[in-house]
């Protein structure tokens, strides 16, 4: 659990927390060479969000964690992607009905792996997709509730990821 400068203040299970705690987070968002983005589907069995898309992998920090371990560490076991290079993003603080958040974003770019072939930790994840991220755009517009409450805030922020990509 942290303050609203991101400091340690203590520990608390996930089940313990109430929605005034601010915990930490992060998401990971993986490209291909054709820069289409890696989609997870949450496995139907989860407490929060079930069935709903999100990015290719993401995870609450545990005690002894930094980011970026968490971050490599979720890669591995929601998808079985090891030894990539994180590339980190952006730090962001939002809230939504799971509680109070701060959350990097790591990117993890020119994946080559199709998408059947990654290794899925079954009891989270239940498919991923690669899909552009117009695609993308246009699919939480036409049905914004078949994703994880903070695809609201993500999807904006990969439209200016993927716009200030194509300008460099």
């Amino acid at each position: 659990i942290v303050n609203e400068k991101d400091e340690i203040i203590g520990y608390e299970e996930r089940n313990d927390r109430d929605q005034k705690s601010i915990f930490r987070a992060t998401h990971i968002w993986i490209f291909n060479k054709n820069n289409d983005f890696l989609i997870a589907k949450r496995h139907s069995e989860k407490k929060f969000a079930p069935n709903k898309w999100g990015s290719g992998a993401s995870g609450t920090l545990e005690e002894g964690e930094t980011y970026e371990s968490n971050a490599a560490k979720e890669l591995e076991e929601e998808i079985g992607l090891k030894n990539v290079i994180l590339k980190p993003f952006r730090k962001i603080y939002y809230e939504n009905i799971n509680g109070r958040r701060f959350c990097y974003i790591f990117i993890v770019s020119s994946v080559n792996i199709p998408a059947n072939e990654f290794i899925l930790q079954k009891e989270e994840v239940a498919e991923v997709r690669w899909i552009s991220v117009d695609k993308l755009s246009r699919w939480y517009k036409e049905s914004p509730d078949d994703f994880v409450p903070s695809m609201k805030y993500l999807i904006e922020l990969l439209k200016e990821y993927i716009k200030n990509e194509n300008q460099n």
